[in-house]
Parts: structure tokens; C-alpha cells; sequence
């Protein structure tokens, strides 16, 4: 009985969690500037490789999730796995500017074949068993199991810090990346729809036209702009939170737990978007959030003005809970490509979504670097708040949910 209960648990989308969970074991992340600064970087530096991480993404993603109409998923996610695998032997071996740039493109490429096949691959699994309707809940429990997993190694990562080198660090986690590989190779094959094969001559306009396909339809194009705005936020405010802790002094422990708090929280989105979106249907979700982020940036402007690391603290969970309502947006608009989508653009559809967003934090980030090396942090700070407001004002107006029926 105990025996069969268990197997009834150890499900395909159980393992994908698990593997999810083992693969952000990144125990570097939580004192990742820490670790750009033993490599010699500065924090115009560090903007600069976050910035030429989405640009490698942009490369990446715009050919890498096509393959995902041609090629089985789980092959893809298992390719994937590795290129960051390599990452992590990559800074074990070496260490430098270009080590460090080299990482992030691999750490890009990974990205690339991994977000778009990844949530294609829940779906057209639930699609199998006939339980498409079951995505956002699945979905959000994948998310779950993802930031679970960075929550964890935020702790984790600050602890190894204290008592290990970088290179020891490194280790364990190749160590947790094998595991996750392995639970990979448990996972069954989905049939591919496409032919499997590639007409060359017909590549790039097969891409365009994907690109076309998802900017002109009216039931997903809103839903992938605004995300891709939101997300581009999310990178500003995130990759500040380090350098603005370093900054205030702060104990190298408050690291870690403001990653755990923003982990935990994005974490919090996976269990409570269906719920959350079902009760602010008809109420216009997109205006918050266009108050969060004006607020955010208020917030983080006051965290480098004050100097005290408490009150950096401080605005920095109110910028997570911020950045809660993004993620929950987020997994709907996820959602929304995947149940408009037809089965054969449905990967491509699903790559060009993460596409923008990588376009946007690229952008965005590129924009910060500029106006950080021009003006200074506080101006930089005031001068993309204003650029913000005016990116997303045109859809601050609009209804974040549609009720099913009109979809």
C-alpha cells in the first residue's frame, strides 16, 4: 500500500520539480558580487556581464526555443543542464574577467534552451492525460519546487562562504547538478508534433514568423510585452540589492537572507497565482503593479541614500513583495501563450515570450550601466524610474485578467 501510494507521488512532474530544485542548488548566487569582485570585477562590471548575459540569451533564445518544435523536450532540458554544468567547471578551473563572461554565455545558452521547452513540456505532458486546464496550478508548483530550491541555496551559499573557498564552493554544487541531470533522464519522452526535421532555406523566415505570429496575435501580445517590461525591472532591482548591501556594510549573512526572502516569496507566487488572478479578476492588477514600481524605485533610491544597511534591508523586502506581484502576472501570461497558441507554434510561441523579456533586461540594464557611468548611482536611479513610467504607462490602464471565455 505505502509502496503504491509513493509510485502514485513520484510522477514525471514530480521528478521535473525535484530536478528543478537540485538545479538551482547555486550556492554562488546569494554572494554572487562578492564572487565577481574576487575575480577582480567592479559593479559597473557587474551591470555589464548581467547586461551581455541577456544579450548572449537574445541570441540564444531566438533559434535555441525553435528546436524545441523539432527536437524532444526532455533531450533539450538534459542539453541544457549541461551547457551550465560546464559553467561550473568552468570557475572552478579559472578565474578573470573573460572566465567570468565566458560563465554567463554559457549560463545564457543554458537559459535559452531551457525557459520556453520547459513549461512546453509541462503542458503538452498535462496535455496527454487530457488536464490542460490543470497548467497555471502545475506550472505554479514547478515554480514552487525552482524557488524553492534558490530559497535554499541562498542559505546554503552564505554558510559554504563562511568556512569554504570559492573553488570548494563550485564543487558542491557541480555535485547537485549531476543529481539534477540524472533525474532528467527518468523522465519519459513526449512525442514531437513537427516533422523533425529543419528546412534551412527557411529558417530565419520561419523565425520572423513566429515573431509575427505572437506580436500580432491580440490574445497574447499584451501579456508578453508587459512581462517582458516587468521583468526588465526585476533585473535593475535585483542586481542592485548586492551592491547596495556592500555598500551599507552590511553582514555578509543579510546577503543570503534577502535572497531567501525574494526566493521564498517568488516561491509564494507558484502556490498562489490560480487563487490570487481567479480573485482579482476584474480588477485592474497591471495599475498595482504600476504603483509597485514606482514605489520600487523610491525605495531604492532611499536604500543608497540612507547608508544604513537595516533600512537597505528594509526596502529591499518591500521591493520583493513587489516583485511577488510581478512573478504571479508572470505565470498567467505564461498561461496565456500556451492556451492561444496552435501545437505547432506552441514552443516557438513560448521561446519568443522569454525572448523579449531577455531583450528588455538587456536593454534596460544596458540603459542603467550607461546612466550609472554618466551620472552616478542616484541619478541613474531617478533618470529609469522616469523611462519606466513612460515604457509601461500605455498599459497601466489595462485589465492584467481575462475571463476565460474571452480568451
Amino acid at each position: 500500500m505505502a509502496s503504491e501510494a509513493l509510485k502514485k507521488k513520484i510522477t514525471p512532474l514530480n521528478i521535473l520539480n525535484i530536478a528543478s530544485f537540485l538545479q538551482y542548488q547555486r550556492f554562488v548566487m546569494p554572494v554572487s558580487f562578492l564572487f565577481y569582485i574576487y575575480n577582480g570585477l567592479t559593479f559597473s562590471d557587474f551591470i555589464l556581464c548581467q547586461s551581455i548575459y541577456n544579450a548572449a540569451c537574445l541570441l540564444g533564445r531566438l533559434f535555441m526555443g525553435f528546436l524545441g518544435d523539432i527536437f524532444p523536450k526532455k533531450n533539450i532540458l538534459i542539453f541544457a543542464y549541461f551547457l551550465f554544468m560546464m559553467r561550473v567547471i568552468l570557475w572552478i578551473n579559472f578565474k578573470g574577467f573573460f572566465i567570468v563572461i565566458a560563465g554567463e554565455i554559457l549560463y545564457a545558452l543554458f537559459k535559452s534552451f531551457y525557459k520556453g521547452n520547459v513549461d512546453s513540456y509541462v503542458y503538452e505532458y498535462l496535455e496527454q492525460k487530457k488536464e490542460e486546464s490543470k497548467m497555471t496550478s502545475k506550472y505554479g508548483r514547478f515554480v514552487l519546487f525552482t524557488s524553492l530550491g534558490s530559497a535554499v541555496s541562498c542559505f546554503l551559499g552564505v554558510i559554504l562562504y563562511e568556512h569554504f573557498s570559492f573553488k570548494i564552493i563550485l564543487m558542491f554544487e557541480l555535485i547537485t547538478q549531476i543529481l539534477a541531470v540524472i533525474c532528467l533522464f527518468l523522465l519519459p519522452d513526449i512525442p514531437v508534433k513537427n516533422s523533425g526535421k529543419i528546412n534551412t532555406q527557411n529558417y530565419l523566415q520561419t523565425a520572423l514568423g513566429s515573431i509575427k505570429y505572437v506580436f500580432t496575435n491580440a490574445k497574447i501580445n499584451y501579456y508578453v510585452y508587459y512581462s517582458a517590461v516587468l521583468t526588465g525591472l526585476i533585473s535593475i532591482f535585483v542586481w542592485n540589492f548586492q551592491p547596495m548591501l556592500k555598500i551599507a556594510a552590511a553582514p555578509v549573512i543579510l546577503f543570503g537572507v534577502i535572497n531567501f526572502i525574494n526566493q521564498a516569496l517568488r516561491a509564494l507566487s507558484g502556490l498562489t497565482a490560480g487563487r490570487f488572478l481567479r480573485k482579482f479578476q476584474g480588477i485592474r492588477l497591471v495599475t498595482i503593479q504600476y504603483a509597485a514600481v514606482i514605489i520600487s524605485f523610491i525605495l531604492l533610491f532611499s536604500g543608497y541614500k540612507t547608508g544604513n544597511y537595516m533600512l537597505v534591508f528594509i526596502n529591499q523586502i518591500i521591493i520583493s513583495i513587489a516583485i511577488l506581484l510581478f512573478m504571479i502576472f508572470n505565470i498567467f501570461t505564461i498561461t496565456k501563450v500556451h492556451e492561444n497558441s496552435e501545437d505547432k507554434n506552441r514552443a516557438s510561441a513560448a521561446s519568443i515570450k522569454p525572448f523579449t523579456e531577455d531583450f528588455m533586461s538587456f536593454f534596460m540594464l544596458f540603459i542603467f550601466k550607461f546612466l550609472y557611468d554618466k551620472f552616478g548611482i542616484m541619478n541613474s536611479i531617478i533618470l529609469s524610474a522616469v523611462i519606466s513610467a513612460v515604457i509601461l504607462f500605455p498599459a497601466a490602464g489595462r485589465k492584467a485578467y481575462q475571463p476565460e471565455t474571452n480568451a
